[in-house]
């Protein structure tokens, strides 16, 4: 993907990067004394968090990252924890103020990396394993006497050195999870021996990226992405780093001795310049356009928000939530990834989910609301007892939204132009599921959205057509997203695509009964050869006669 991946409220897109996302942010101090004292050996240092007039903020770091259980597979939610290095003497105080900031004196950034390293560890496994991009913000202090003016440029001498660095800390605990820039960049320089040496279902989607081939027929890529899998399957990895805002005040610092673990700012993350009114509307910034679909022009990377400025947002707890659902929503169908950095009705998440559960179903841009329908109910004469009622269709009147329906029914088909992302076509005849591909034109597949701003082109093409929106019989669209083989087991393929995640009984039992045959056989080949060996060893021993010589023992015998 052109410097991109896929939302990170996507659900689960094929060939592309899907992330969890935590913010946060080194909180540098100013030349003031009173801001910060002079760095000494054994001093602690200070975590901020950041407040604002009429928000309280996420909860801590600590208490919200140790109540995540072991077996947990919950995706990290995006918090805003604020961190500086330098040290300072314990205070009298329990918090520091400066200006925007608290900071305690508690906790080191070291214990926020040796959280994240917890959570590595205890989520390693195939089910909870996902990608987590972490994103640093650079702060510098402002002085205690002057919190509300602008912080003065730090000495030299007072920022961190190469063993104190960002990167240094972080590479110490997380090394083994980190994917980094110099590997993104040893990677794209030659796709032959790294994306293209994998299976098919682990290398990236070639329509996101442009694709470079030497004389040599080595491929490469300025501006690719490797797939999820990729990154976490085949190369283990599982963390991508990056720089958010930088202070100007904070550019001395040594970003380039970072650049081999930590991407430079603006290389993971985009944050459009949104226009928002107060009932959720994205009034402007949206990176859909109707009139645009070629890929350099409509480029989602790394697109992203938490700056929703003409919304209300709901602090307190008699608060609406409805425009915000609106607006995560609306955020996810522009193909930008909206992110929560403040509390929700004054409740965090560990203590109340229900307002948080519901910010994360608004972004789900694929199916309706309580679809895909339970196919396994028991209800004689109901649709979701039919056998053929297992394929997916985008339905207008669900705006965009994708439902189950009939396998043998006609409806139109979804067809992707000439394999690129966000060109769609409707066919002119409605088919059944079984014959939609043969329905698309000679320049289109048959196939369905991987993010949802592919989502959002296709509903626009579909609306584009009056005809299927007056056709009551056919009103909607067939995706290539199909449970035909096994009960709610829905996969992206044809008609006889199989599910990955289950052997049927048959097998099962086949392997029951095999696996001890094999080892029956086995045992009776080794007795048999066991048996054998004897044998002939005795067979050696009978014909052997020895009489005694002289000179010691003559053996006689008939060759054996």
């Amino acid at each position: 993907m052109s410097e991109s991946a896929p939302n990170s409220t996507s659900l689960s897109t094929a060939g592309a990067l899907s992330t969890a996302q935590l913010q946060t942010a080194a909180l540098l101090p100013s030349t003031s004394s009173q801001a910060a004292q002079s760095t000494s050996a054994g001093s602690t240092s200070l975590v901020a968090r950041q407040v604002t007039a009429n928000s309280s903020t996420s909860s801590a770091l600590l208490s919200l990252m140790s109540s995540i259980p072991p077996n947990s597979t919950s995706p990290v939610q995006p918090l805003s924890t604020v961190v500086f290095p330098p040290s300072s003497p314990p205070p009298d105080e329990p918090l520091y103020q400066f200006g925007p900031y608290q900071c305690t004196s508690t906790l080191e950034f070291t214990n926020f990396v040796n959280i994240l390293s917890n959570y590595m560890q205890l989520t390693e496994n195939t089910i909870e394993a996902h990608l987590i991009q972490l994103i640093i913000n650079v702060h510098a202090a402002a002085a205690t006497d002057h919190p509300a003016a602008p912080a003065p440029r730090p000495e030299q001498s007072a920022l961190p050195g190469t063993l104190n660095s960002i990167s240094s800390l972080l590479d110490d605990s997380l090394s083994a999870y980190i994917y980094t820039p110099t590997e993104l960049s040893a990677h794209r320089a030659n796709l032959n021996s790294s994306w293209y040496s994998v299976i098919p279902s682990r290398q990236p989607i070639a329509a996101y990226y442009t694709t470079d081939i030497a004389s040599n027929r080595v491929h490469s890529t300025p501006d690719g992405w490797p797939s999820e899998s990729y990154i976490e399957v085949a190369k283990a990895k599982r963390l991508l780093i990056g720089y958010g805002s930088v202070d100007p005040q904070i550019q001395s610092y040594n970003f380039p001795g970072d650049a081999g673990i930590i991407f430079p700012q603006d290389y993971t993350e985009a944050n459009p310049d949104l226009r928002i009114t107060n009932d959720g509307v994205v009034d402007g910034g949206c990176i859909f356009d109707a009139g645009s679909v070629d890929l350099a022009r409509v480029d989602s990377s790394w697109a992203m928000s938490s700056n929703f400025s003409g919304l209300d947002f709901p602090t307190a707890s008699s608060s609406l939530l409805t425009p915000l659902l609106n607006l995560m929503s609306n955020l996810t169908a522009c193909g930008i990834s909206p992110i929560i950095n403040q509390t929700l009705a004054n409740s965090t998440a560990n203590t109340n989910t229900t307002n948080y559960q519901a910010v994360s179903y608004s972004t789900v841009w694929s199916w309706a609301h309580g679809e895909p329908r339970n196919s396994s109910k028991n209800t004689a004469g109901d649709d979701e007892n039919n056998l053929h009622f297992r394929c997916a269709l985008m339905d207008p009147v669900l705006n965009g939204r994708w439902r189950v329906g009939d396998c043998t029914t006609k409806y139109y088909a979804a067809c992707r132009v000439a394999s690129q992302p966000y060109r769609w076509q409707i066919s002119t005849e409605p088919v059944t599921f079984s014959a939609a591909a043969d329905a698309c034109l000679s320049n289109s597949t048959f196939a369905v959205p991987r993010t949802a701003l592919e989502n959002t082109y296709l509903h626009s093409a579909l609306t584009a057509r009056p005809d299927i929106l007056s056709d009551r019989d056919a009103n909607g669209v067939w995706l290539k997203f199909h449970s035909l083989d096994v009960q709610t087991c829905w996969v992206s393929g044809g008609s006889n695509a199989s599910c990955p995640y289950y052997e049927d009984a048959a097998s099962e039992q086949r392997r029951a009964v095999l696996v001890p045959t094999i080892a029956a056989v086995i045992v009776l080949v080794l007795t048999a050869l066991t048996l054998l060996v004897k044998c002939n060893q005795n067979r050696r021993t009978s014909k052997t006669r020895t009489r005694r010589m002289a000179s010691g023992w003559d053996y006689e015998g008939v060759p054996s």
